[in-house]
């Protein structure tokens, strides 16, 4: 029997119901791969708050103050560099956070140029547990996703930028938009949680140093917490912003000479002036005075929290060698502490013997043993070795306070105390 070529294709040729059944299955299956997808996205990370436009989120969590106003002559946006992250450093009630709704230039609040970003509140780790609960309620999430809601908000806007994506492929001029990171209070943060925050810190920079994802900005209280950002690698992956005190001439409603009496800060001369107003305060520069110094205790850290890598180094050449400078170093602080009369609080023989506990505390550990710990667990050590638990906790700071700062030269120079809390 002769079969025709075209006979022969249509006995070969799979039916149109087959084709459409196999249609079906692959339609079905790719809904329900994508499908649980989105259904994983929305279970994992039901309320993760989005990478959005910067300036309305900001007028959303940042209040601007009451007249007077101060203008502050820092501009943090416009210090942005896509290799490093910024600190911006500023004393307690200067104006930090205003600064950054306002510092915004207005091209960056709307159109094609405007700014997406988020916005982290170091302040309010206080009010929480855990590192891991303070990351995951700024992003609106949950703890069971393991503080991932970055990572997934950082993803999610990179997807969203599929056109930018698309035309940089093509070798086009454009490219996706990093997002504006800025983590307010920071150091609140280090004060809280010291090691989570700073492995945090090192994660986040590296979204903007290494994978181009986002612009990131610090926000810190003082040179410790400057210092501790620059300990994390010496430096090389962040810019430093320093605000200024605001000379405050020509201030509408701001009574100048009140106002250098405040030390040029205004969150302080706003506070003096509703003290004078109720007859609470005469001597104004004491007040001042004080009130200065209560905020440092609040909110500065007393030492910086990351070792200084100058004692890595030296640890390199010889670690016994490491171990006696930071003895000596440490033996100098307990004999240069002075009470009230001036005297030294410690004799001769308490000084040896909160040495002998120090010692005898590191004597076995490695280099990394002694520069990461921080304060709670030498405080641990120091009482395995023998000491009381007031000393312990005495000398943890005192250990933890030499090891963020530079190994001191022959003239002393590089030694820190720290601050009485």
């Amino acid at each position: 029997m002769v079969v025709s070529t075209s006979a022969s294709w249509q006995i070969g040729r799979p039916s149109d119901s087959g084709v459409n059944v196999a249609m079906l299955f692959v339609s079905v299956a790719s809904l329900a791969t994508g499908g649980a997808a989105a259904i994983y996205k929305w279970a994992a990370y039901p309320l993760a708050r989005p990478i959005g436009r910067l300036s309305p989120l900001l007028r959303k969590v940042i209040n601007l103050p009451k007249a007077p106003v101060v203008p502050v002559d820092s501009r943090p946006y416009a210090a942005l560099n896509e290799d490093r992250a910024l600190i911006l450093q500023g004393r307690n009630k200067d104006g930090k956070t205003t600064l950054l709704r306002t510092a915004l230039p207005w091209w960056r609040r709307f159109g094609p140029w405007a700014y997406d970003g988020l916005y982290f509140n170091g302040e309010q780790g206080r009010g929480v547990s855990s590192f891991a609960e303070w990351q995951t309620t700024q992003l609106f999430g949950r703890t069971t996703t393991a503080g991932s809601e970055l990572a997934m908000s950082f993803y999610q806007y990179r997807e969203r930028q599929w056109l930018r994506s698309f035309l940089q492929l093509l070798k086009l001029p454009v490219a996706p938009k990093p997002a504006i990171v800025l983590v307010d209070q920071f150091e609140e943060l280090l004060k809280q949680y010291p090691q989570q925050a700073l492995n945090w810190a090192n994660v986040l920079t590296n979204q903007h140093v290494r994978f181009g994802l986002a612009r990131v900005i610090f926000v810190v209280n003082s040179d410790k917490g400057t210092r501790t950002l620059l300990n994390l690698n010496q430096g090389d992956r962040f810019d430093v912003l320093v605000m200024q005190p605001a000379p405050g001439q020509h201030v509408r409603g701001l009574d100048e000479e009140l106002y250098k009496k405040c030390s040029c800060n205004v969150g302080l001369y706003k506070n003096v002036v509703t003290k004078l107003d109720s007859g609470e305060i005469e001597n104004v520069e004491d007040y001042a005075s004080k009130k200065l110094k209560d905020w440092e205790d609040d909110f500065h850290l007393p030492y910086p929290v990351k070792y200084d890598r100058s004692w890595k180094r030296l640890a390199e050449k010889s670690l016994p060698l490491m171990k006696q400078t930071l003895g000596q170093t440490l033996k100098q602080a307990l004999q240069a502490q002075k009470g009230q009369d001036g005297q030294p609080i410690f004799t001769p023989e308490e000084v040896e013997e909160q040495m002998e506990f120090a010692t005898r505390c590191w004597k076995t550990l490695d280099k990394m043993q002694v520069l990461d710990a921080m304060e709670p667990e030498w405080a641990v050590r120091l009482q395995g070795a023998g000491a009381e638990p007031a000393v312990a906790e005495s000398l943890a700071k005192h250990i933890r306070c030499l090891i963020g700062n530079p190994v001191p030269n022959e003239q002393g120079e590089g030694q820190s105390e720290p601050r009485s809390e």
